[in-house]
């Protein structure tokens, strides 16, 4: 697939471009995808060649956008990285036409999202000021409609260990029972994907979204849990899982009903020590920038913020 612009060629890259690919280089303020981790997760089969795209001019490549997916997936799930050589003198247009070149590629299926992660001072810093800012334009242009700063957390084993709840109690539930709670924990949430899903589609399609999204992901699906209060009470629910790469807080929630008594804090808790107990050192997790009261509960449980991601989304 090649796309020629007055000044620019976007094409898919192939099994030949793979050098090409591994030795780009990248001094902007973003984290970016580099040699090493390219050519391990070429390997892996999260990035591949046909997920990846690159922009020519007068013959020399110029810009590159990389796409990760899971191993096994017939279609890549983020726009990991787009890049641009230090001549190209308006990168938002080139970088919106390499993400226009994906997003046409792979067609209907489910959302993609385009991630910017930068430092959590990055507003600060002229230089990643700018770095986000092409981006957001490249992304806008390029088909992305909706964008949400988030702030990542973590936490390893050697750092304080919150005591466990002594007010809730945690049981196993079905499918439908965790079907029923995605839907209920939706009112109110300060979620800006929730909130824009449940806008366009309703909480049925949300549900649905969620149960089969968090399912999908790596970790034991045994590891979902209910939480009660002493009486029976559902109060709210844990779903500790994993990224590609780390244990990860996935998702909790507190039914609306039984917000404002501190109980983020206890489910926090206990989705630290599920992760610990089975041998992970460390712990992942991502909330809005908006989201202050899960923002302090990181804070209070240990964690620490290890940057901030810019996400795109269709």
């Amino acid at each position: 697939m090649t796309d020629t612009r007055d000044d620019f060629t976007i094409r898919r890259a192939t099994l030949d471009d793979v050098p090409l690919l591994q030795a780009w280089s990248c001094d902007e303020p973003v984290a970016w995808i580099d040699s090493e981790r390219l050519t391990a997760e070429l390997g892996s089969r999260n990035y591949r060649p046909e997920w990846s795209w690159i922009a020519e001019q007068d013959g020399r490549p110029v810009a590159r956008a990389l796409w990760w997916g899971q191993a096994d997936a017939n279609r890549p799930a983020t726009l990991d990285c787009v890049t641009t050589t230090v001549e190209v003198a308006e990168p938002e247009r080139v970088g919106a036409a390499l993400i226009r070149a994906g997003l046409d590629a792979f067609g209907a299926g489910p959302a993609l999202e385009f991630n910017v992660d930068v430092s959590p001072a990055w507003a600060d810093d002229a230089a990643s000021v700018e770095a986000v800012r092409w981006r957001h334009e490249a992304a806008r242009a390029g088909g992305f409609s909706r964008t949400t700063e988030r702030v990542s957390f973590a936490r390893s084993s050697s750092d304080p260990v919150p005591g466990r709840s002594q007010r809730l109690r945690f049981v196993a539930a079905p499918d439908d029972a965790f079907h029923e709670l995605f839907a209920l924990v939706a009112t109110g949430t300060l979620d800006a994907h929730t909130q824009d899903m449940v806008a366009r589609e309703g909480l049925e399609a949300l549900a649905d979204d969620d149960l089969a999204f968090y399912r999908s992901l790596p970790g034991e699906r045994d590891a979902w849990r209910v939480a009660e209060l002493l009486d029976g009470t559902t109060a709210g629910f844990i779903i500790p899982t994993r990224t590609a790469y780390d244990a990860s807080i996935s998702y909790l929630g507190v039914l609306p009903e039984h917000r404002g008594h501190g109980y983020v804090h206890d489910l926090l808790a206990e989705m630290v020590h599920v992760h610990h107990g089975s041998g992970q050192d460390r712990i992942v997790g991502t909330t809005d920038a908006a989201n202050t009261p899960m923002r302090g509960a990181f804070e209070r449980a240990g964690f620490s913020v290890t940057r901030v991601r810019i996400v795109h989304e269709q």
